[in-house]
């Protein structure tokens, strides 16, 4: 399944720009679509994953912290890993603008928040269709970072998906993916079908560090 990055979600920028529920400000739409059009360019996007078993609701060799992620594999016969990332295009193309233009470094920010959403929804959209076909669904995509699912548990995802080898994906020590662009999540497949919430925080690409739900919030109500 190749990872595929479709045109990012101009409102989902505003959103990350803190313009939620607006349209964008008139004296921001060129130099976002400039942006945008300059993210597009970097992007190399690439992404792994793999299908296990599930055993008694959990991945043989990969203990997942909190309840939360035991709730949406219960139902589940098997697991999905995922890690998606935009490549070290993007990552550089963010460092620099971050040296030479920081209203340019925000934006584009935004715009390669959106984009690693894109390849992710589209992801999402291949494997719901090539499971149809088995006669089987497919949960909503679940981060590291979201509800009681720790972060660190980015390191041992990234190793069961020998992530750094295939896609480029590193772990720091800090939990923090390189290239930062990127993704890791967890998704569930069933025999019968699944509750989906389409816009959930749990996936998305910054559910660890959204300012809207540290402010006990979320940005698509």
């Amino acid at each position: 399944m190749q990872a595929r990055l479709g045109e990012p979600d101009r409102d989902e920028i505003l959103t990350y720009l803190g313009f939620h529920g607006r349209e964008c400000p008139a004296e921001l739409v060129g130099q976002l679509t400039e942006c945008m059009r300059r993210v597009t360019e970097a992007a190399r996007p690439r992404l792994v994953y793999r299908r296990l078993p599930l055993e008694g609701g959990e991945i043989r060799g990969l203990p997942l912290g909190g309840g939360d992620i035991r709730a949406l594999l219960a139902p589940c016969r098997e697991a999905v890993l995922l890690a998606v990332t935009l490549g070290g295009g993007v990552e550089r193309l963010l460092m620099r603008s971050g040296v030479s233009d920081m209203g340019d470094a925000v934006i584009m920010d935004a715009c390669a928040s959106a984009a690693v959403e894109s390849v992710c929804e589209n992801f999402d959209a291949d494997l719901r269709l090539a499971l149809h076909g088995e006669g089987l669904y497919l949960t909503d995509r679940f981060s590291p970072g979201y509800g009681d699912l720790p972060l660190d548990c980015q390191s041992a995802l990234c190793e069961a998906l020998n992530a750094q080898r295939r896609i480029g994906l590193t772990v720091t020590e800090t939990q923090i993916l390189i290239p930062r662009k990127s993704v890791t999540a967890i998704m569930g497949i069933a025999d019968t079908p699944q509750p989906l919430q389409r816009h959930g925080c749990g996936k998305c690409s910054l559910s660890a560090t959204c300012p809207y739900r540290k402010e006990g919030a979320k940005c698509h109500e």
